[in-house]
């Protein structure tokens, strides 16, 4: 009689765990996306990247209010040849010309777009109606060629001392110094 007794115990686990295997197996099933399921979520991914990865592109490209700035910094700065500058393009450039040539005659309207070069080291300055040019946040510039009469006043940040050249220049230039908060060294200018 107790075999009966056990053997009855035994088959009713083991029947049990029959039925508890049987309903998770259901669950699974019903939980389990489909593969149409996994396809738009996979779509969902890539276009979420793409929009990710544009918005940074985007992010990183500068805007110029002089198109003939930009178009002297993409001369020899857009080394990814795309037809725009980014950031890291405009901090790896030292050197801009910005005079005219026989084959390329035009006018500088504004310079703050210099601004976004904080590298530069050697400027050359062309024609242009302005008379004040504000180099302030250009603070590692070594050279400036003045090219423009109209030209009257250069503002350089406090520590920055570029040789300063007027080749076709008439007049004086007179050079004032700002103190910029950016360039290293600044703390010692500040009270």
């Amino acid at each position: 009689m107790e075999d009966d007794t056990n053997q009855q115990i035994e088959q009713f686990r083991i029947n049990q765990e029959i039925e508890q295997y049987r309903i998770n197996q259901e669950m699974m099933a019903e939980t389990k996306p489909s593969r149409k399921g996994w396809v738009v979520v996979l779509i969902f991914l890539i276009l979420t990247a793409c929009a990710i990865f544009t918005f940074k592109a985007k992010a990183q490209t500068l805007t110029f209010v002089d198109h003939n700035v930009e178009r002297r910094a993409l001369l020899n700065g857009d080394t990814d040849g795309d037809g725009h500058i980014s950031r890291a393009e405009a901090d790896s450039i030292k050197s801009l010309n910005l005079t005219q040539y026989r084959t390329d005659m035009f006018e500088v309207s504004t310079y703050e777009d210099l601004a976004l070069f904080p590298n530069l080291e050697k400027l050359w300055l062309g024609e242009s109606k302005l008379d004040t040019v504000d180099l302030t946040k250009n603070w590692k510039l070594q050279f400036v060629n003045i090219q423009s009469d109209n030209v009257k006043t250069i503002v350089l940040a406090v520590g920055c001392t570029p040789k300063l050249a007027y080749p076709m220049h008439s007049g004086e230039v007179i050079v004032k110094r700002v103190i910029n908060p950016d360039a290293p060294g600044a703390m010692f200018f500040t009270y």
